[in-house]
Order: structure tokens, then sequence, then C-alpha cells
């Protein structure tokens, strides 16, 4: 090998010498490095051993208990057995979800509120299904109640044929009835008169016969003077002395007698005192002169409004008895009183006394009588019941055999429709959503969801009183916990332990007016629900990432060491090979000095 050859094999050998060490020492940098960041990812794990997370307790649907991440949705979210806690932010608003907000603003009172998560829900099928059997019911209570209606008026058409025929025979009944009364009075005034000397055959038989019997006859013609004999006999007593003075029915007097010791009766003597001893007994027969035998004097005079008149009260059979109010009724005169009214008014009249000049007298006309037809009235009228006749007992009806008829057909009970009231039936929740309602509308206090019982003392369902909202889109005492952040443990568990979000319980006051819920502030290491604990996923990830970090290092680690092997191997070849090659050239300068010397 020349020279010059020798040269440059060394510069390139040295090149490569300076190269390999300069490879070396940037491995060891590197590994260097290895070093430390495996130092800090042992202190990272370390750290990591110390992480710990807010756990909350819940209760699944099935009632078991059970540990959940601390998040907003965990608290929000209803279960039964679960308490009840809030989180404010710090203006002392409520978060709620997005679906708690739209149903609150779309809600006028808590029961429209409640009413959005169901609550009446179990109430109102409750209603329908008493709705439904009440219209089955209803459809079977009409059916009877046609039936009925038609039985009825069956019946009503038996009853009203029967009715008419009890009408009919009462009426028959009563009239035998008035008549058997009637009968029952006739026929003891008639013992009662029959006891009594015949005073009208004694009067006939006085009137018409023996020397003064022309005065009867002529007062039967209208001589009025004789007609005044006839009542001056039956005005005195059987002795044929008078004894004035003698009332009037008009309340007028007769002091005497219009005596004629010439005209004596005695016989009319004896018939004038038994009427006067039995006034009781010797009445009228009713029939006023001048009328047709249905009214008397007095009743034809008020009926054609016309004044009552002396000449009415003396010339009538009745006394008029005033019983106020417009009301009149009427009892029969006696005879002896009739008699002395008689003398008074034909003494008073201008038939007895005419052309008596100033005298005030009256005309027997104005009653539409005169002296013969008041004779005629007295006589064969009034004075024939002086003799009386037996009565003749009336026939009673037929007996009423005739069966009333029954209405077989029961009349149907209508059933009672039922009334719908707002049923709660799931307390726990009810009382939730009262509390939230309540919270949201600016109230920290909500009445306790309370029983209803029936009246035998059955528990029946819960209720609360409706409340109107009071709080505006303007005056929101809410805000709406975005979604995406509802489920976020690492926030709210930072929020809490910044002081961004406080944390209130609902709870159970009791007071003199019965017990609401109030929510009171509390901390959440206070709370039997939220605890802390180990964050067993921070450490175990951790862990992996520590392994992890140390594999790899451990992995450039080994490669670095074969490079570094590979290096010194080549490095040694490489300082052989330089040896070499001085020595050549050493060999090579001491031939050259010896060619040269």
């Amino acid at each position: 090998m020349g020279l010059s050859a020798s040269q440059a094999r060394l510069l390139s050998i040295t090149q490569r010498i300076n190269n390999n060490e300069l490879q070396s020492e940037i491995i060891a940098n590197a590994k260097i490095q290895l070093s430390a960041r495996n130092t800090l990812a042992s202190e990272k794990y370390i750290n990591s051993l110390d992480a710990t997370k807010l756990e909350y307790i819940s209760y699944n649907d099935t009632g078991i208990k059970e540990n959940v991440a601390l998040t907003f949705n965990a608290v929000n979210q209803y279960t039964p057995l679960k308490n009840q806690y809030a989180l404010f932010n710090n203006e002392n608003q409520i978060y709620v979800s997005e679906t708690d907000a739209a149903n609150f603003e779309d809600s006028k009172n808590l029961y429209e509120f409640l009413d959005k998560y169901g609550l009446f829900d179990e109430g109102r099928n409750e209603f329908q299904a008493q709705l439904d059997a009440y219209n089955k019911q209803m459809e079977e209570f009409d059916k009877k109640q046609d039936e009925y209606d038609k039985a009825l008026a069956e019946f009503n058409k038996q009853f009203d044929d029967y009715s008419a025929a009890l009408e009919e025979y009462n009426k028959k009944l009563a009239e035998y009835t008035e008549k058997q009364l009637q009968y029952e009075e006739d026929y003891q005034k008639y013992l009662e008169l029959s006891s009594l000397p015949k005073l009208y055959d004694n009067f006939i038989t006085a009137a018409t016969t023996g020397s003064e019997a022309y005065h009867y006859s002529a007062a039967k013609g209208g001589d009025s003077g004789c007609l005044l004999h006839v009542l001056n006999n039956l005005l005195k007593d059987s002795s044929g002395t008078a004894h004035p003075p003698y009332t009037t029915s008009a309340d007028s007097q007769i002091s005497a007698l219009w005596e004629d010791s010439s005209y004596h009766i005695p016989a009319l003597y004896t018939v004038g005192e038994n009427m006067n001893a039995h006034q009781d007994a010797y009445v009228c027969d009713g029939i006023d002169v001048g009328t047709d035998g249905t009214q008397n004097l007095y009743e034809k005079a008020r009926q054609n409004g016309e004044p009552i008149t002396d000449l009415i009260k003396l010339a009538s059979d009745y006394i008029e008895i005033d019983n106020g109010g417009g009301n009149y009724s009427y009892e029969k005169k006696s005879l002896y009183q009739k008699t002395i009214d008689m003398y008074y008014l034909i003494l008073n009249s201008t038939e007895m006394r005419s052309g008596a000049g100033s005298l005030n007298l009256w005309s027997l006309s104005d009653v539409g009588a005169s002296v013969g037809t008041v004779v005629e009235n007295f006589v064969e009228g009034d004075m024939k019941g002086l003799d009386p006749k037996e009565p003749e007992a009336p026939t009673p009806p037929d007996a009423f055999n005739e069966e009333m008829p029954s209405l077989n057909v029961a009349a149907p009970q209508k059933p009672e429709k039922p009334e719908y009231t707002d049923k709660i039936y799931d307390k726990p929740l009810a009382q939730w959503y009262t509390n939230l309602w309540n919270l949201m509308d600016g109230n920290t206090l909500s009445d306790e969801i309370y029983s209803i019982y029936d009246d035998q003392a059955d528990f029946d369902y819960f209720t609360v009183g409706n409340k109107p909202k009071s709080s505006t889109k303007d005056n929101n005492n809410y805000v709406v916990m975005p979604n995406d952040q509802a489920g976020n443990a690492e926030w709210l568990q930072f929020a809490i332990n910044n002081g961004l979000v406080t944390l209130s319980q609902a709870a159970l006051r009791n007071n003199t007016n019965g017990s609401d819920i109030t929510w009171e502030r509390v901390e959440s290491s206070s709370t039997s629900d939220i605890y802390e604990s180990q964050d067993e996923t921070k450490i175990a990830k951790a862990e992996a990432e520590y392994k992890m970090t140390l594999a790899e290092i451990q992995a450039e680690d080994k490669q670095f060491d074969i490079k570094m092997k590979k290096l010194d191997t080549e490095h040694s070849a490489l300082e052989k090979e330089l040896e070499s090659i001085k020595g050549v050239m050493d060999k090579n300068v001491e031939r050259s000095y010896s060619a040269f010397s």
C-alpha cells in the first residue's frame, strides 16, 4: 500500500471513530433523558395514589342501595327512598334540568306541573273506570226505568179508574152521611116536637072555626088589620095577657099591642105560649117571601149590592151574623120572634096605615110581598113545622168492593254519578316535585302531601293544595343545567370544592299548624348521602400510564444498549485497523529515509 493510500485510509478511519464517539455521546445523553422520564413517571404515579372523588348514595328501581358518581343527574333524578337535594349557584338560583324547566314554564299552577310527571294519571284511570262502570249501570237503570215507567203508567191508569170509582162511592157515602146526619137531627126534632101539642092543627082549628074565624080568612085575603088580630092573639099567654115590650130583629120595640077586646081567640094563646116556651124547636122554614126559595132576603140584597134595611131584617126568616172580613152566616129565627117581627112589620106598613101623613112607613111590596103572601108564607110555610112528620131514613150506598190496584215493580235505584277529583297515589314522587316547584317559584317552604280518608277512616288517596305560579321568565329563580354538563362528575366536584355550587337538603318541619317541607343548606361532607373516596379509576389509569411509560423507557434503553454495544465493537475494530495503518505508514517512512541516507 502506498503512503497516500494509507493516509487516505487513516483519515477515513479517524473520521469514523470520531463519528462513533459522537453517536455514543448522543446515546448516553438519551439514556440520561430516559432516566429523567422514569423519575417524572414515578412521581406522577405516586401523586395519583392520593386522587379522591365524591360519590353519592342512591337507590335503584328495585330499592337496592348503590354508590354512583356525584353528578347533577344523580342528585336531580327521583328514585324512591332517596333524600332530595338541590344545587344552587352563587346567585342563589337552583340548577334544574332542561325537562324540568320546560315543564315549569308550560305550567300555570302546581297541579299542571305535577300533571307533567303523570301524578294524576292513576286517579284519572280510576275515575274513568268508575265512569265506565257508572255508564253501564245507567244503561241497566234506563232499561229498568222504562219497564218501571210502563208498569207505573198501567198502575196509574188502574188507580185512576179505582180512584174515580172510590170518589164516586165516597161522594154517595158523603151524601148518605149528610142525609143521615140530617135525618138524625130531623128525627130528634121530630121526637121533641111530637111530644108537644099539635100547634099547627090547633092554630088551623082556632083560626078557621068559631065566631072569630073570619079574622084568619080576612087576613089571608089581604086584610092587614085582621092579620094584626091573629098575631096579637099569638103574642099573649094562655090567660090572654100580653107582656110587652117585645124586641124585634131590627132592635126596635113594641111597647103595647093594638088591643081590641072584642077580638079574642083563646085557642091561639096556647099556640103562641108553646112557641115562646120552645123557641129552639119551633123555627122558620127558611124560605123568605119574595125569593125563589134558594136565598134569603139578606143574601139577595148583598148580591145586588143593596143596603140591609129594617124591612129586610123584619121580613126575613133569618138573623144575619157578621163574621168579619165581609163574611156572614145565618141562623133561622124562632117562630115566636117571627111573630113579633111580623106584628111590627104590618103595624108600620103602608098596607095598614095608608094616608098616615108624616109617618115613615114601608111597603111590603118592597120585598116582593103582600099581606096575603105574608100570611101564606107564615102559616102554610113556617108554622107547618109545628106538626112534624116522621122523617124517612136514607138508604146507604152499596158497599165498595173494588180491590185497590198494586204496583208490583219496585222503582230502580239510580246510580250515583262519580265526580272527578285530582287524586295522587305516589306520595314521595308528588312531594319531590312539589318541593321542586316551590323552589323554582321562589318559595323555600312546601306543603306536605297529606292523606284523604273516607267515612270509615280507610285510606283513600293523597293530595296537596294547588298554587298559582308567581314567577315569570324575567324573574327566574332557577338556571338550566345543560345536558352535556349534567353528567360531569369532575365539574360538579370542582364546583363544590371551590364554592361555585352550594347544596341544600329538603327536610320535614313540624309546627303548630301541622308540618311542611323546608330547605336547609348543608355541606357535602356533613350529609349521609355524599362521601369522599379514593378514585380507583384515576389510580388505575395512572398506574397503567406509568407501566406503559416504564415499558417504553426500558425498550428504548435496550435499543440504546444494543447501539452502544455495536458502536463499541466497531470502535475497537477501527482502533485496531488504525494501529495497523499507522504501523505500515511508519515502516514506509523508515524505508524512505533509508533510501535517501
